[in-house]
């Protein structure tokens, strides 16, 4: 039986640049991902080497087997729809029904990933600002809400932002503007309030105005739910860490000449940045999949995700060959929900 990933949650609450401009700040990112994916080695054992996804395919291999050998049932949201791809491109006669939904595509280049993330984000972002300046159940109703968080986004590079419900145990006790850009994208995912997954549109206006108010909590970068660490370890054995500080650089023009709203913050770059220095070795790289299978596979997106854009829908067709494509027209991220 497996157990969950553990690491350090004083040296993941280690600030440092998520930008680095200078090799004094690259060296840091590199120094605090070292102590920590070391620490994670430390605290979780040879685990931490075997949580790619080709190896979590071949675990749910084993437990389909083990349960009788019928066919399998899978419906893979965000995350899973990686997991369920890599599955079928292993298994492609093992499964009955397949679902995959809010896809991401594992083969993309690093630099389009980071494009493709940034822009998803940024197009979202936008609507958000017109839902939050005229929807009368916005905290920012009425306001400019693009110049309201333009200002605090200044105010937060000067001075980080006090977060008054964090006393540091579980979540940063202030937040600057990078976390900022950082943190709101996950907000962005649902719209309503009404999924129970404690993100909201609603909820991103109200931090804002709380945040522009002095109190940043709902803003703050927390480190109490050990998905961090899980996810953290997977994607740092799926994907390439930041090669340099040169490629840094690079990128992050590429991304603030696109995307100037976001400027380069997505979930995207926080992977390839968490992941540069970590002592573990990519161990399923990028790749594209070759899926033959004669099951339809019903993949699903939207029009405007925040997360897991459309472009990696598009992708996955022509990597999955039997499989079809519904697209919603709506500002979410998982069409299930």
């Amino acid at each position: 039986m497996s157990h969950q990933i553990t690491c350090s949650k004083d040296i993941y609450a280690e600030r440092v640049s998520w930008f680095p401009q200078t090799e004094e700040e690259y060296d840091a990112v590199v120094d605090k991902n070292k102590r920590l994916g070391q620490s994670c080695r430390g605290l979780t054992g040879p685990l931490l080497e075997h949580v790619d996804t080709i190896s979590a395919a071949k675990d749910h291999e084993a437990v389909r087997v083990s349960l009788g050998n019928e066919p399998m049932n899978f419906l893979g949201l965000s995350y899973g729809s990686q997991l369920g791809a890599q599955y079928i491109s292993l298994f492609p006669e093992n499964f009955r029904t397949l679902a995959l939904d809010a896809i991401v595509q594992h083969s993309q280049s690093d630099a389009v990933n980071i494009h493709i993330d940034t822009s998803s984000y940024e197009l979202v972002l936008k609507h958000f600002f017109d839902w939050a300046a005229t929807d009368a159940s916005s905290a920012l109703y009425g306001q400019d809400v693009i110049a309201l968080r333009l200002d605090l986004l200044t105010k937060a590079a000067e001075t980080p932002i006090p977060a008054l419900s964090c006393n540091g145990t579980d979540c940063l006790t202030d937040v600057n503007a990078e976390e900022i850009l950082f943190n709101a994208q996950g907000f962005l995912n649902f719209p309503g309030a009404g999924v129970g997954l404690g993100v909201s549109w609603q909820l991103l206006a109200s931090a804002l105005f709380d945040a522009s108010h002095g109190d940043a909590s709902t803003l703050s970068t927390p480190y109490s739910n050990p998905e961090v660490f899980s996810h953290l370890a997977i994607h740092c054995l799926d994907r390439n860490p930041f090669e340099s500080l040169s490629d840094i650089k690079a990128k992050l023009a590429m991304a603030t000449a696109y995307t100037p709203l976001v400027r380069g913050a997505s979930h995207r770059w926080r992977t390839q940045h968490s992941c540069t220095g970590w002592p573990v070795a990519v161990k399923n790289p990028p790749r594209k999949l070759n899926v033959k299978s004669d099951t339809t596979v019903l993949m699903a997106s939207r029009t405007g995700d925040s997360s897991t854009g459309l472009h990696w829908a598009i992708g996955m067709l022509e990597e999955i060959e039997n499989a079809v494509l519904i697209i919603r027209n709506a500002m979410c991220m998982e069409v299930y929900l």
